[in-house]
Parts: structure tokens; C-alpha cells; sequence
């Protein structure tokens, strides 16, 4: 097992300067509103896109109606819708990539994970001679 060490205060200042840096470069929802006349939930990015759903991608908010959704907040700096009255919570990261990432991009990413699991039990057998 690997042994905790704590980190050096100029070790400390460079992982927070890393991790903010990260944050700001993620996209975050500003605001969110649901529009009764297209049924979607309309959330505004940090980047100053506006992204609409149906309610059936959202998780949670399958069956909602339009007074559960008058109140919905964010939460998590940007990261989170929440809708108290259904107790839903959606992820703003995830979301995004679930709905609008790339069919390229979502491969690729289940490649990786297929990769690392693989690395996890030894690497891909090796072959043998013919």
C-alpha cells in the first residue's frame, strides 16, 4: 500500500493553481430555466452557449411536470442542476457528454477504459509461435 504524504505548502499552492485552472477551462451552467412552450430544460454555460433538452434525456426529470420544474437551482459551482421538489440531481459535465459528445470522442474514451482495465490484469496475452 502506498504511503500518504503530505504535501509541501509550494506542493499544495501548484495542485490548487492546476485544479482551478482545470475548473475554468470546464464548462459550468450560469443558469437554468425550463421553457413550458418547447418543453426543455434551458441551461446557460460558463461559455455563454445556451443548451436546451427534452426532458426525456434528462435523468430524472422523465415524467416531470411543469410545476416541478419552476424551481430548479445549480449547485456545485456550475457542475449540478438540482430539482428539489423531484429530488434530482443532474451532472452538467456528464450530460454534456452523454448527449452532445462525439460518436469519435465516446469511442475513444470507451477504448481507454477498455485499455486500462486490461493493463489491470497484465496487459494483452502474449502471442504464441505458430
Amino acid at each position: 500500500m502506498a504511503k500518504f504524504e503530505i504535501p509541501t505548502d509550494a506542493e499544495f499552492a501548484e495542485i490548487t493553481r492546476r485544479t482551478e485552472g482545470q475548473m475554468k477551462r470546464q464548462l459550468a451552467a450560469v443558469s437554468a430555466r425550463y421553457d413550458r412552450s418547447a418543453d426543455r430544460m434551458m441551461i446557460t454555460l460558463n461559455s455563454g452557449a445556451v443548451v436546451g433538452f427534452p426532458l426525456q434525456m434528462l435523468p430524472g426529470l422523465e415524467g416531470a411536470s411543469a410545476d416541478d420544474l419552476l424551481h430548479v437551482t445549480i449547485e456545485g459551482g456550475g457542475y449540478g442542476l438540482r430539482v428539489d421538489r423531484l429530488d434530482a440531481d443532474i451532472s452538467i459535465p456528464q450530460l454534456l457528454e452523454d448527449q452532445l459528445g462525439s460518436r469519435l470522442m465516446k469511442r475513444s474514451i470507451a477504448r481507454a477504459k477498455a485499455s486500462k482495465a486490461n493493463g489491470l490484469l497484465g496487459g494483452r496475452p502474449r502471442k504464441t509461435a505458430a
